[in-house]
């Protein structure tokens, strides 16, 4: 009796030394990945620039397939960055991929994820223009803003 005693009490421990690990690992990762990426301010070479002002690069390709129409609601996960390097929003820390309806978002959104398919990363350089500058307030950042947004599913929007 003893024995199994022992036994469940260096299992709960390990699995709880596991998990704080884990949990270590898990805010650091986190810490890392919501930091401002080293291109902030410029866009790399190769970004795409769209008609609008829109600049865009691929970090990850999903699968093949559709990408969202205007009408869709999406689901992502996303950080975006003021042009100071501050981190102003992300779905990360709350550990769930937020759901949007597209049409109501900053026109950068708009534009962007309808290049997207289920299971891209990209990051965007939004021009304030397409972002939240004609929005009254402060409660939102002004000027130049960069989001990386993955696309994990979306629906018809019908």
């Amino acid at each position: 009796m003893f024995k199994s005693f022992l036994i469940s009490f260096a299992f709960l421990f390990l699995t709880s030394t596991e998990s704080a690990a884990q949990e270590k690992m898990d805010a650091a990762a986190l810490a890392q990945r919501l930091a401002p990426p080293d291109n902030l301010r410029l866009p790399p070479a190769n970004a795409i620039r769209t008609a609008s002002g829109l600049r865009y690069v691929i970090l990850q390709r999903g699968k093949d397939g559709p990408s969202p129409s205007p009408e869709s609601a999406i689901e992502i996960d996303y950080i975006g960055w003021d042009f100071q390097g501050r981190m102003f929003d992300s779905s990360l820390p709350r550990g769930a991929p937020s759901r949007f309806p597209l049409r109501g978002l900053i026109q950068g959104w708009q534009e962007g994820v309808l290049l997207m398919r289920p299971g891209d990363t990209f990051r965007f350089w939004i021009p304030g223009n397409l972002a939240y500058d004609a929005i009254p307030g402060g409660d939102t950042p002004k000027g130049k803003l960069v989001f990386d947004i993955t696309l994990h599913s979306f629906d018809s929007g019908n």
